[in-house]
């Protein structure tokens, strides 16, 4: 609950202060100190990556960032974008911290973690080129490598760490905390870069930001419910959070680079619901496994 009162802080400040958009560029790096961070203790369980649950995560956020990005384009090309960042966005760093605190199979939602950022860093610089509104069609090869370093950086070298120097991981211990700080600044940096827009540089009327935020409870809602009914009693907690629980800075990044500060609208709305969600979820826990 104290986190979600930080998050909530984190984004007012970013609304009232918006000066803080000038280094919206930091966000790149503290997304990987934050996956540094995370990934710092974890160590890849190659039978927890082939588990063929993972294979229905990945075709269900294709098909869900498909059929909502078609549908939305009937409103708007800039309504279809967020719907398509918001369905393609991976799993959090955070959802396996949450789903030990909802007493579920931990191992299974961090290879969801690695799996799907793994396949949202490579997939997004190929099909975003082909849904912009500027037409450009060519494969940007300097935004997949982007994409790539901010992901496979600090997951290689963690890997690097464990095997090779797992003294140095014991002693960078204390320092795992200190992932949550930096989710906090880069919410701000990347809510008053939003909020700078929206006052200063954007000519889109008030309308289509509701409509964003719409898709952006929408897709929340449904992604949390379609993992929990596809996870059925025995993988619904985990495959919920897999599916529901996303990696939501990295999508307003990839906004704030290769597109526009008003679409990265849709996933910072989907940081206030899934949180909103998430303490729900620990309110009602002893529920959980009986409902």
């Amino acid at each position: 609950m104290k986190k979600s009162l930080f998050l909530f802080s984190a984004i007012a400040v970013g609304i009232l202060f918006p000066q803080g958009h000038h280094y919206a560029y930091l966000i790149r790096y503290l997304i990987m100190l934050i996956l540094f961070c995370s990934l710092l203790d974890l160590k890849i369980d190659v039978k927890s990556a082939l588990n063929p649950r993972l294979g229905t995560i990945i075709a269900m956020m294709m098909a869900i960032a498909g059929i909502t990005a078609w549908v939305s384009n009937w409103v708007s090309p800039e309504l279809a974008l967020a719907a398509f960042m918001i369905a393609m966005a991976p799993t959090a760093a955070a959802a396996p911290v949450m789903t030990r605190f909802l007493d579920g199979r931990v191992d299974y939602v961090m290879s969801s973690v690695i799996v799907t950022n793994s396949f949202s860093a490579i997939a997004l610089p190929l099909v975003l080129p082909l849904l912009n509104p500027n037409g450009h069609t060519s494969i940007d090869l300097t935004g997949l490598a982007n994409t790539l370093t901010v992901i496979l950086l600090p997951l290689g070298l963690t890997q690097l760490m464990q095997n090779y120097a797992p003294a140095l991981v014991k002693a960078l211990e204390p320092v795992r905390s200190t992932g949550f700080y930096f989710w906090m600044a880069a919410i701000y940096l990347s809510t008053a870069k939003a909020t700078y827009f929206i006052e200063v540089e954007s000519t889109y009327p008030w309308i289509v930001i509701l409509e964003i935020a719409s898709v952006s409870l929408l897709l929340c809602t449904f992604n949390f419910g379609l993992g929990r009914w596809l996870g059925g009693y025995d993988w619904g907690q985990e495959m919920g959070q897999s599916l529901g629980q996303k990696n939501t800075l990295f999508s307003i990044w990839v906004c704030l680079t290769f597109l526009t500060p008003a679409i990265a609208l849709g996933p910072m709305f989907y940081v206030v619901f899934q949180n909103l969600y998430n303490s729900y979820l620990l309110a009602r826990k002893p529920q959980l496994k009986s409902g």
